[in-house]
């Protein structure tokens, strides 16, 4: 089996082994993208605590951590699009989740011991938004169609396009493992290729030019994490100095007008955002527990694939 098929195996299996899990509205967001999404299901932090059948395992930080890179990256976009003024034709949130994609397909990668993060990242977050769905509407949760952001499965089916697009050889078991009919997997080919030219016009028309100075700095702040389970997320985080990784990524390729500081912090619900009045780009550690209940399930498909990798 192609290694890409197998990844997307591992994943919709994640999938429906995560539906059983109580996680949030089938339309329910994971960040907020300036706005809170508060789902009325939000696990609570004395819920992850008090989970004894299974502990903080490598694969679930790790999925948790993918979602997280994603996340902080999408609302850097939102930064962006702001800082920059930069038009956008449609849902800002849909531009944010296309930047947010490409970024981590077409940048280099931030370890080069781990060529293939981005796309693993990218797994994490669709595995997230496809099980947030399944969950959802398995319990009968409201749909918010009205809602700025896509509707979750959307935002899975989204990811998974522009992956496959943008190498439809290498991903040849993507449309099937993913139920994509084919005039939409051919589709995604001329998707990915316009979202890659956008992304391009990005960097080129907006990004950071070789006279710039500096610019001005991103701060930032730690709060006390409240749960073990974030305590666990956040020592893996500095451990791989994500969040300095990513921001001197950011001071490379755009040239910030004014400070920033990026926060990590409990805010009493689950979300993450860049909040423009304060300069503040905002992760909640309330966030971190509920992806971790959301992928409770998800490491046990990967560990049994293993042999087939």
């Amino acid at each position: 089996m192609a290694k890409g098929a197998r990844v997307w195996r591992r994943l919709l299996l994640c999938m429906v082994m995560a539906a059983s899990i109580g996680v949030p509205s089938a339309g329910a967001q994971v960040d907020a993208g300036g706005k809170a999404a508060t789902p009325s299901a939000s696990p609570s932090p004395r819920a992850v605590r008090n989970r004894r059948d299974v502990g903080p395992t490598a694969d679930r930080i790790g999925f948790v951590v993918g979602n997280v890179e994603y996340l902080l990256v999408h609302e850097i976009a939102h930064l962006i699009i702001t800082e920059k003024d930069i038009p956008i034709v449609g849902p800002v949130e849909n531009a944010a989740d296309y930047l947010a994609t490409l970024a981590l397909m077409l940048e280099e990668p931030l370890d080069r011991e781990h060529e293939d993060r981005g796309r693993q990242f990218l797994l994490a977050a669709a595995g997230a938004f496809a099980a947030s769905w399944e969950v959802g509407r398995a319990v009968g949760a409201e749909m918010p169609y009205w809602d700025e952001h896509g509707l979750s499965i959307q935002r899975y089916h989204q990811i998974a396009c522009l992956l496959y697009g943008s190498d439809p050889a290498g991903l040849a078991g993507l449309r099937r493992d993913t139920g994509m009919p084919e005039v939409r997997a051919q589709a995604c080919i001329g998707e990915y290729a316009r979202a890659e030219r956008v992304f391009e016009w990005v960097m080129r028309d907006y990004g950071r030019r070789p006279d710039d100075g500096p610019g001005a700095p991103v701060e930032i702040v730690y709060g006390e994490p409240p749960t073990t389970v974030s305590s666990d997320v956040l020592r893996r985080l500095k451990s791989m100095a994500l969040l300095e990784r990513v921001t001197a990524r950011l001071h490379e390729r755009f040239t910030l007008d004014r400070p920033v500081t990026l926060v990590m912090r409990s805010c009493g619900r689950r979300e993450a955002a860049w909040l423009p009045d304060s300069r503040q780009l905002v992760i909640c550690y309330e966030l971190f527990d509920a992806l971790y209940l959301l992928g409770g399930r998800a490491a046990a498909p990967g560990r049994q694939g293993g042999r087939d990798r």
